[in-house]
């Protein structure tokens, strides 16, 4: 995820360094004439990566099977292929999940956030060329330098969320259980630095007085925080809708995306008409009221995913305590009572029921395959009640 995020500072940072030198040499035509070639080596890459959705993975493995006719497993099917499931379902799933998990609380703060986060970051290539070429006449090329600070900065960030990743990986060893509201000190720190970082710009890049170098780094750190918030939101999603991560991701992008594309359009007038420490200043006063935001999920979250339909969310198990004052109050149940409370979770689930791979052609089971209503989806792709174990069936 790390490397992941570099790369949408990387490519969009140094794309206007590219344009502004070849703008000096060539015409426009020459910006598109990169991009065509950039996009033949990333199609190439297209056609390299492995299929590892699990699901797709277990159909590709049956018709293996299949075409290879070993006597007893010419019919056998993966689970996906023995629920017929027509493009019409999928599709519908595919198309109304996404926007269903969207107004999910979790899912649509982030979104908030991040869509806030996504315009500032394609703002700089406005207000960059405001800030070194407008007010300092740089020239095309040499304007859109310092725009580099912000691919060290990503640089930074990232070396960040690595040294962190390496510190939780030994505390997992030790046998600490995490949960998706530990990915969120990363974007508590991100947030704050957002909003520092962006007054640090603002009024740096306001007066020409004031050395290039110090609009520059503030750039390098706003690109830190950017990052951080970024890796921390999209690993909390993550984390905390799991199968569901996918369609709470796409709704995210899509919101982002589509904040992201408007900024150029009114950038340039927003800061001819407020200047760019007073441009800035706004951008930055928002960025404080969302940096509440990490600090509100690290403290309430746990409690707002329990309460959500998409989140699956196991129940902590009663400690010692607990236990005895269960076994206490009613003897004879015992340990069963608790665990018939706790519908849902992973020790529940796992405990009662086992799912197989395949099922043969003629719908036998070869092995104990959940009938239809044990499913942990509606037709609507909706969860059910007991959604904690959907998705890990072959485990």
């Amino acid at each position: 995820m790390a490397l992941f995020s570099m790369m949408t500072f990387v490519g969009p940072a140094v794309a206007p360094v590219i344009s502004g030198f070849i703008e000096l040499k060539k015409d426009w035509r020459w910006s598109f004439y990169v991009l065509l070639w950039l996009a033949g080596a990333t199609a190439i890459l297209m056609f390299t990566l492995p299929e590892t959705f699990p699901p797709a993975v277990l159909e590709n493995k049956a018709r293996r099977i299949r075409n290879a006719k070993i006597p007893g497993y010419e019919n056998v099917k993966a689970p996906t292929e023995a629920a017929n499931r027509t493009l019409v379902s999928i599709l519908k799933v595919s198309l109304s999940r996404p926007w269903i998990i969207f107004f999910d609380p979790i899912s649509f703060l982030i979104a908030i956030y991040l869509s806030v986060v996504y315009t500032l970051l394609y703002m700089l290539f406005t207000i960059y060329p405001i800030v070194f070429q407008q007010k300092r006449g740089w020239n095309a090329g040499v304007g859109e330098l310092p725009l580099i600070g912000t691919v060290v900065g990503a640089c930074i960030g990232g070396a960040i969320v690595f040294a962190s990743s390496a510190r939780d990986q030994k505390k997992i060893d030790q046998g600490h259980q995490r949960k998706p509201e530990d990915r969120l000190p990363l974007g508590m720190l991100g947030g704050v630095g957002f909003a520092v970082c962006m007054f640090w710009f603002a009024w740096t890049g306001q007066y020409n007085s004031i050395h290039w170098i110090v609009p520059t780094l503030a750039g390098v750190f706003l690109s830190t925080s950017i990052m951080l918030i970024f890796v921390s939101f999209l690993n909390y999603l993550t984390d905390s809708y799991l199968m569901y991560a996918a369609s709470a991701v796409a709704a995210n992008t899509v919101a982002r995306s589509a904040c992201g594309a408007s900024a150029p359009l009114f950038t340039q007038y927003m800061f001819d008409a407020l200047g760019v420490g007073g441009g800035g200043s706004l951008i930055g006063g928002i960025a404080t009221i969302l940096a509440v935001i990490p600090f509100a999920f690290y403290k309430y979250g746990e409690g707002i995913r329990v309460r959500s339909r998409f989140a699956p969310t196991p129940q902590h198990a009663p400690d010692d305590e607990e236990k005895q004052q269960e076994t206490t109050a009613d003897p004879e149940q015992g340990p069963e009572a608790s665990r018939s409370s706790s519908i849902g979770t992973a020790s529940t689930s796992s405990g009662s029921d086992s799912t197989s791979t395949f099922t043969n052609g003629e719908g036998e089971h070869a092995h104990n395959v959940k009938k239809d209503e044990d499913v942990h989806q509606n037709a609507f792709g909706e969860p059910r009640v007991e959604n904690t174990n959907f998705g890990k069936e072959h485990e």
